[in-house]
This record gives structure tokens, C-alpha cells and sequence, in this order.
């Protein structure tokens, strides 16, 4: 396998798992709330559930591999890129403002991101295949 095909792949994923992360300044219940409240969708749920996980599982699964099989001094690579896809996925969000008006829900800022952030994941997925 390419190591530089899989980190640049699981850094597209990474980017699309910050960008479906939801930061709740409030507190624990205002993140219960939006979990709980941001889509009546029961199907986007779902996908967005599995998308998460996959995402999780394709980044971990490729960590771990470049971990244990090429070299221990990726899990700094790995550091690093997480503090890189959290500063892409904050730029993200700032580049998504003028969507956010689009939506007509009331988590229409959460909505947007994590619709965004599911095709981000699916597209680094797809990207590995394909390269």
C-alpha cells in the first residue's frame, strides 16, 4: 500500500469527521438537545450514524496499520494531522456561513455540517478506492 495515498485519504476523512463533530459552548445539555433534535429524518440519522463509524473505522484501521506495520513515529503524523483536519474543518464551517441560510430547520447549522462533512468522509473512502 501507498503511505502517502492512505494519510493523504484518512486526512480527507479526519477533515469530514471534525466537520460533523457539533461543539456545544453550553454544555452537556444543549448537546443532548441538538443529538437529539436535528433532523426528524430517521434515514439521515441513520446514514450519518453510519458514516461516523465508518469514518472511524477507516481512520483507525489505516493508523493503526501504518503504526504497527511501517513505522511507530506515525502516531505523531497522526497528532498532527488532527490539529491540520480540526484548522481545515474550522475553515470549513467559516466557508459554509452563507449555506446555512438555506436550510429552513432550526439546526440548520448542524444540519448543513454534518450533511457536508458525510460527503467528505464518503469522498476520501471513494478517493482510496479509486487511487
Amino acid at each position: 500500500m501507498e503511505v502517502s495515498t492512505i494519510l493523504i485519504c484518512t486526512f480527507i476523512v479526519l477533515v469530514g469527521l471534525q466537520l460533523c463533530l457539533f461543539e456545544a459552548p453550553n454544555g452537556q445539555f444543549e448537546a443532548d438537545l441538538v443529538e437529539s433534535f436535528w433532523t426528524d429524518n430517521p434515514f439521515l440519522k441513520l446514514f450519518y450514524g453510519l458514516c461516523s463509524l465508518l469514518g472511524v473505522i477507516f481512520v483507525l484501521g489505516f493508523m493503526g496499520y501504518l503504526i504497527f506495520k511501517v513505522h511507530w513515529w506515525y502516531i505523531g503524523v497522526y497528532t498532527v494531522g488532527l490539529l491540520l483536519a480540526k484548522l481545515a474543518a474550522i475553515i470549513l464551517k467559516i466557508m459554509l456561513m452563507p449555506v446555512y441560510k438555506l436550510a429552513n430547520s432550526m439546526y440548520r447549522e448542524v444540519v448543513v455540517q454534518r450533511v457536508v462533512g458525510m460527503i467528505i468522509i464518503i469522498a476520501g473512502m471513494v478517493l482510496y478506492r479509486v487511487i
